[in-house]
């Protein structure tokens, strides 16, 4: 079973989150969560167009990831609503299992506000603990300075550049970077 304990962090403004392994029964939030997410396109790789996930799949999806022991779903979560998702995945082959990537998205009313931060730390204290882990990593646009700054103070060095990865609807290229800290 992969579940973190539920967690109260106080943010930079002082106000109270909730960090805690997501649930089965928090499909419809979490498609509520991502929905918007996906519509700013600006840093991601998956639009609107691209995401069909029902609740019914949602919901399968989450028990799936709790009952893997390299998985791990989690939220932050403020007054009942999720304002933050970050889900992680580790290598199943024998020869890389000792890694994995993460993937992570903040409700654009509570960037800036340490959620993100608070997410990778609870992924981070997870990781550390983990039997197998010893590195996680995570793919991010160039251009997403805000993201990689994050990143960067909590340790993930640049391993390497994917050069003109992602073609965006203008016509215009992103290069894409691989980031990963060690946890052991």
């Amino acid at each position: 079973m992969s579940t973190i304990p539920d967690t109260t962090v106080q943010l930079k403004d002082g106000s109270t989150i909730t960090i805690r392994t997501a649930r089965p029964e928090d499909a419809r939030a979490v498609l509520e969560h991502a929905r918007p997410i996906f519509a700013e396109e600006e840093f991601l790789l998956t639009t609107p167009d691209d995401f069909h996930m029902t609740e019914e799949q949602e919901e399968k999806w989450l028990q799936m990831n709790r009952d893997d022991p390299g998985k791990l779903v989690i939220v932050a979560e403020s007054t009942g609503r999720i304002i933050g998702l970050l889900g992680f995945q580790s290598e199943e082959r024998k020869r890389v299992r000792h890694h994995g990537e993460l993937g992570m998205s903040v409700n654009k009313a509570w960037r800036d506000r340490s959620v993100g931060r608070a997410l990778l730390l609870a992924l981070i204290a997870w990781a550390e603990q983990h039997p197998v882990l010893e590195k996680v990593y995570l793919q991010v646009f160039a251009t997403h300075t805000r993201a990689i700054a994050l990143y960067t103070s909590l340790g993930f060095k640049e391993e390497g550049r994917q050069i003109r990865d992602v073609k965006m609807e203008s016509g215009e290229y992103v290069d894409v970077l691989i980031m990963a800290r060690f946890v052991k």
